[in-house]
């Protein structure tokens, strides 16, 4: 696979960690404390649609404000993610991640909805969306 696939999935994969780390909770806290997973897929814009599953853990760093980093794997690479979110919401949040090796960064957004999540990713590269769980 080319390189700028890598990068395109790298974004997506990034956004899709961010968004990992919701959970439903009552409407004065939501807590995104520990860790999730799920798959979903990404699409560069110029190439074909690919099935990515995440592994995330998120450390809170403040009342609304959580920290994220993200493991994240499709059928061609493995990439690393870093990130922050912030509580728009008792159930959405918002944020953006960064992946250094492909020096990629992009916006995502989490609904969260009972112990699921659905996470959609945005970059000027690509675009993805996710379904995610609690571990």
């Amino acid at each position: 696979m080319a390189k700028t696939s890598y990068r395109y999935s790298a974004v997506m994969i990034g956004l899709i960690a961010v968004g990992l780390c919701m959970q439903a909770a009552p409407a004065s806290s939501a807590s995104l404390d520990g860790v999730w997973g799920g798959s979903g897929f990404v699409k560069p814009p110029s190439g074909k649609r690919e099935r990515v599953r995440c592994r995330v853990r998120y450390t809170r760093e403040s009342e609304q404000v959580y920290g994220v980093s993200a493991r994240c794997a499709s059928a061609s690479t493995t990439l690393n993610q870093t990130g922050e979110l912030l509580r728009i919401r008792p159930n959405l949040f918002v944020g953006d991640f960064y992946n250094s090796q492909l020096d990629v960064r992009g916006r995502i957004r989490v609904v969260v909805s009972g112990k699921t999540q659905k996470v959609t990713l945005t970059s000027d590269s690509a675009s993805g969306s996710l379904r995610l769980r609690k571990r």
